[in-house]
């Protein structure tokens, strides 16, 4: 647009981030410009003061135009593109929106113009790149078409969808592996009633069976057998010595969150039997590791021994 003032261009851009620039103002512009032999831009510069525009972007967009004109070809195109990104505002819209596909576009097209000025160098110019461009695309022409939209839940806060497939509602998925407090859990747990609330007609839910990578077995999400089972439909409900084994492995977890380990920890000078070191001391405690430090009798070195394990008191 900055570069040729073109209509294409200007139907594309002039709405977008939202300007109130809508279907009954280009109509306006049109007649405008069909009786004056004009583009639809410069019909907008002449009827800018047309009361038509009152309560509407419309200055503040020929200004970003004019102000982006004046200087383009003295500047970097990478520079001039993440400029244009930052003050016209559409990449925040963007991201507001939770358009990670067209995020996705965005850093392609980012990508496309550091490669292309790697290649031409200080020669290059915005005109020669959008030539260039204009060879391998046009995505005016896209025939468009049913799509699954795929994007993380964080992108999905505040969006809503008529059929939505949550996949991978494993422990160790979702929930993360990584999360090890209770107040992580919960946030976790706020992120998944996201998740499902996100669906208007139908939610889908999926998990995996079988093993980890490290051969560890795999429970459902906790986040799934939370729900009442008379709200879901199976495909193929999962055995019930899996759901008590999940449940079991669940509750283990919670048991050595941090904020539970009061009744496990020994405190320093305790006496204690190992089932293999035999006899010894506690004498320290390492809440990072999760774990006591114990000096065996049978030992010359402390060894870290995790809450996890099973220690006698004497």
């Amino acid at each position: 647009m900055i570069a040729y003032k073109d209509d294409l261009s200007f139907r594309r851009i002039v709405n977008v981030p939202k300007r109130n620039l809508g279907e009954r103002r280009i109509k306006f512009l049109e007649e405008f410009a069909a009786e004056h032999n004009c583009p639809l831009y410069d019909a907008l510069m002449y009827t800018i003061e047309d009361d038509i525009f009152k309560r509407t972007k419309a200055p503040q967009f020929i200004k970003l135009i004019e102000s982006f004109s004046a200087n383009y070809a003295d500047r970097p195109i990478s520079e001039l593109l993440a400029d244009i990104l930052d003050k016209s505002g559409y990449e925040e819209a963007l991201r507001t929106e939770g358009s990670q596909e067209r995020l996705d576009n965005i850093a392609e097209l980012k990508q496309s113009v550091y490669d292309y000025e790697r290649t031409c160098g200080e020669e290059s110019m915005l005109e020669h790149y959008l030539t260039h461009i204009a060879l391998y695309t046009n995505t005016d022409t896209e025939v468009k078409g049913d799509k699954v939209k795929l994007m993380t839940v964080h992108a999905a806060k505040g969006l809503e969808f008529p059929y939505v497939f949550l996949c991978s509602l494993s422990e160790g998925i979702f929930p993360s592996k990584k999360t090890n407090t209770m107040e992580k859990m919960e946030e976790e747990r706020r992120l998944a009633f996201v998740a499902m609330t996100r669906a208007e007609k139908r939610l889908y839910l999926s998990e995996a069976e079988g093993r980890n990578l490290d051969g560890s077995p795999r429970f459902p999400s906790r986040f799934v057998l939370d729900i009442d089972d008379s709200l879901l439909e199976h495909t193929n409900k999962p055995d019930d010595c899996l759901i008590r084994d999940a449940k079991d492995y669940i509750e283990w977890t919670v048991k050595y969150m941090p904020e539970n380990l009061d009744n496990i920890i020994l405190p320093a000078g305790q006496r204690v039997r190992h089932a293999v070191f035999g006899e010894g001391t506690v004498m320290d405690v390492d809440n990072n590791k999760g774990a006591h430090i114990i000096k065996f009798d049978a030992m010359d070195t402390p060894r870290t021994i995790s809450f996890k394990v099973k220690i006698e008191k004497l």
